[in-house]
């Protein structure tokens, strides 16, 4: 296992430039985007906040109908992800909001490569039986596959 020394991880921690949050848009984001944002007025850097909306459920029963409910989703979402953006941009005036459709894995990965970002903050919501059972939370999937460091947020109340 490779370890960064004292004066390599001083200057790849001065180095971040790009941050990209991915959120969930649950009642813990608010609280992950913040951190996030702290982060990034900390170093100067620009601030991603990403959410990926997975409407695979709704393709399941497709139709014209179907359309029209994806499109009424994403606005509500992106409505959503606007005012969590909004919300730190006092902060941290580079922020932009990115509302994406597919795998929140694959896209935040995808996102983090496009964008040459030098880290990814993530929440984990200490997923129950069910949660694990199935594979739901994202973190630990991203950690695995992501092209730069990622930082796992866990807020205060969990």
């Amino acid at each position: 296992m490779k370890t960064l020394g004292t004066e390599e991880l001083r200057n790849k921690l001065a180095s971040i430039q790009k941050i990209v949050v991915a959120v969930d848009l649950s009642e813990h984001s608010e609280a992950t985007t913040q951190y996030a944002a702290e982060l990034a007025k900390s170093f100067n850097a620009d601030l991603y906040v990403v959410h990926v909306f997975s409407p695979a459920a709704f393709y399941a029963t497709a139709s014209e109908k179907t359309y029209g409910l994806i499109n009424e989703e994403c606005q509500r979402l992106r409505e959503r992800l606007d005012q969590l953006t909004d919300g730190v941009r006092e902060a941290v005036p580079k922020s932009e909001a990115v509302l994406l459709m597919g795998d929140p894995v694959e896209e935040i990965i995808a996102t983090a490569r496009n964008l040459d970002a030098d880290l990814i903050i993530t929440a984990s919501h200490h997923p129950g039986f069910l949660a694990r059972l199935f594979n739901l939370d994202k973190a630990p999937k991203i950690m695995h596959h992501a092209p730069c460091p990622v930082l796992v947020y866990h807020g205060q109340n969990r």
